[in-house]
């Protein structure tokens, strides 16, 4: 069996596509064809319908997904064996929530690519819902994003640390001044908020039920750095990760709000499927994770 042949069905069942995966690979469409064929004669049994313009997955085509990334895992643990980080290659395909990748993952970056030089990282940004599914379909390697705990027995969290939503206005705001603020007055304030699929929303929900509030005048902004921005500029209070403000609440341009609720509390952490091979790639970056963010890290082994 070609490990060319699977690797470039792994390519197309993740794009759908033979058209994308051809041009991803390089190949010409013809030879994508052909590899495809080749393996579906060796396996006996067809891996893709093709109705139209549309490709999707086989029943049988479903199953054999799970058995090519052992595969793809398997030669690539062999090749990497004896060799220093200098002379591995290798791809990590990362998951990150928005605000992990903005607020602690773009000052590792750069340290993390210097150390495994030939590494083909791909990042992949959205909401936690839609990560933790291609995580489970192994069209991710690894996550690292902020949910409430990972609670999923096929998961595996390598490292999990407390976080903090928190009420926020721009530095002029008439309730940047006031102390135990109840949730009542607060919500009768225009309020800046994230996407309804994201957690910080879902939590403002659950806390406006939980204290007979009710969130009036709001817009919705999928993007927590614009959030922030126009409430620098005094446009509406907002909810949000404080690590993913912390640059603007020590520069004084953002007031973390003194509201009387308890903290609110939410967990940034590292998953991967338990059945996937802990890479060196994998493995450096989770110490390099640990080495930025240390206090109240621990490691969950999930059995």
């Amino acid at each position: 069996m070609d490990i060319r042949n699977i690797h470039t069905f792994i390519r197309v069942a993740e794009l759908k596509s033979f058209t994308k995966a051809a041009e991803e690979l390089n190949y010409v469409q013809s030879t994508v064809t052909m590899q495809i064929q080749q393996l579906e004669k060796e396996l006996g049994y067809p891996l893709f319908d093709r109705i139209g313009k549309k490709v999707s997955l086989t029943n049988l085509g479903t199953e054999f997904v799970t058995y090519a990334y052992e595969i793809l895992h398997a030669v690539e643990k062999a090749e990497m064996l004896g060799k220093d980080t200098d002379n591995m290659h290798g791809v990590l395909r990362l998951g990150v929530s928005e605000s992990i990748l903005f607020g602690a993952m773009m000052e590792l970056l750069p340290a993390f690519k210097a150390k495994y030089k030939n590494l083909d990282l791909r990042i992949k940004t959205g909401h936690t819902t839609e990560l933790l599914e291609q995580l489970k379909l192994n069209q991710l390697d690894m996550l690292y994003l902020s949910a409430n705990l990972n609670t999923e027995l096929d998961l595996r969290c390598y490292y999990v640390h407390p976080e903090y939503m928190v009420f926020l206005s721009g530095p002029e705001h008439v309730m940047a001044r006031k102390q135990r603020i109840s949730l009542e007055e607060l919500m009768k304030h225009d309020f800046l908020v994230t996407e309804r699929e994201g957690i910080c929303y879902g939590r403002l929900r659950e806390l406006t039920a939980r204290y007979n509030a009710e969130l009036s005048d709001s817009v919705e902004i999928d993007n927590i750095f614009v959030i922030a921005e126009l409430v620098e500029k005094g446009v509406g209070l907002a909810f949000l990760p404080e690590y993913a403000v912390q640059k603007r609440l020590e520069e004084g341009t953002m007031v973390k709000l003194d509201v009387d609720i308890p903290p609110q509390i939410y967990y940034s952490q590292v998953l991967c499927h338990k059945s996937r091979w802990m890479s060196p790639f994998m493995a450096g970056l989770i110490d390099m994770i640990k080495e930025a963010r240390p206090a109240g890290t621990q490691e969950i082994q999930q059995d």
